[in-house]
C-alpha cells in the first residue's frame, strides 16, 4: 500500500508491507524507493514517528540513490545501441513497419509511420534484438553441445534482471536476450556455462572444468560480463 510523509522540506512516497511475522519496522531503500516493513498491527503513528526520527538518514540514501540512477533510454534517431560487442546507430525512416528493421554498415534501418510513438518505436527494436538473439543462440547452443556431447530439449529466451541464463534437468536451456548486445566470446560463454549444467548441476570444481574444456579464457568473459551487466541492462 502507497503512503506519503513529509520529511524535511520534502514529501516522501513509500511502499508499506503488513506482516503478522514482523517484530519491528524495516526500512529499505533502493531504486524503487522506500520501503516500510511493519508488523500487522501496528498503528501508523507508530511506524511514522521511527520515520520521521530517521528522516535525516532516509533523506541521504534516497538522496544518493538518486546520484546514481540510470537516466531513462530514450528512443529516437541517432541513439547508439549495443549489438555483439559494438555500437550500432539507430536510424527512423517513413515507411511501412511491415518491413522489419535491417542492420547494414553499423545502422540499424527502422521504419516507422509518421507522427510514431517512442514506445512503439522502442518495441520494434526489441522485437529485433529478439530475433536475432535466438537465431544466433540457436546456433552457438548446436555448436558446444555437439562439441560437448549433451542433448538440448529446448531453448528459450529470457528477460531476467539478475541472471544471464539458466539450464534444468530436463535440457531446457534459457538465456537471457540482453546477451546479444555482448561479444561474441562472452556469448558463447554463458552457452558453454549453461550447456556445462547439462553434465554438472552445480558448480563443483568439475563443473567449471567443464566449462573451462569449451571456453578456457572464462574468467575473462565472467568478469567482463559482470562490468558491462548495467550498460547491457539500460533498455
Amino acid at each position: 500500500m502507497r503512503h506519503r510523509l513529509v520529511l524535511g522540506s520534502e514529501e516522501i512516497p513509500y511502499l508499506l508491507r503488513r506482516s503478522p511475522r514482523r517484530r519491528s519496522i524495516g526500512l529499505r531503500i533502493d531504486p524503487a524507493g522506500l520501503t516500510v516493513s511493519v508488523p500487522a498491527r501496528l498503528p501508523q503513528h507508530e511506524w511514522e514517528r521511527v520515520l520521521l526520527k530517521k528522516s535525516a538518514w532516509i533523506l541521504a540514501r534516497l538522496d544518493e540513490m538518486r546520484s546514481h540512477a540510470t537516466p531513462p533510454f530514450i528512443w529516437q534517431a541517432g541513439q547508439m545501441l549495443p549489438f555483439l560487442g559494438s555500437p550500432i546507430e539507430l536510424a527512423v525512416e517513413h515507411g511501412s513497419t511491415r518491413i522489419r528493421p535491417q542492420l547494414a554498415e553499423g545502422v540499424l534501418r527502422v521504419l516507422m509511420p509518421e507522427p510514431h510513438d517512442p514506445g512503439a518505436l522502442g518495441n520494434r527494436v526489441l522485437q529485433w534484438y529478439r530475433r536475432e538473439a535466438m537465431a544466433f543462440f540457436q546456433h552457438r547452443v548446436a555448436v558446444y553441445a555437439r562439441q560437448l556431447g549433451v542433448e538440448v530439449s529446448r531453448l528459450c529466451l529470457s528477460n531476467a534482471r539478475t541472471r544471464w541464463g539458466s539450464c534444468t534437468s530436463t535440457g531446457i536451456i534459457r538465456l537471457n536476450w540482453r546477451l546479444i548486445k555482448a561479444p561474441p566470446p562472452v556469448i558463447d560463454y554463458v552457452v558453454a556455462h549453461e550447456l556445462a549444467h547439462r553434465i554438472e548441476m552445480n558448480h563443483s570444481p568439475a563443473f567449471w572444468q567443464t566449462v573451462s574444456q569449451l571456453c578456457p579464457d572464462y574468467t575473462e568473459l565472467r568478469a567482463y560480463l559482470k562490468t558491462h551487466s548495467a550498460h547491457y541492462h539500460r533498455f
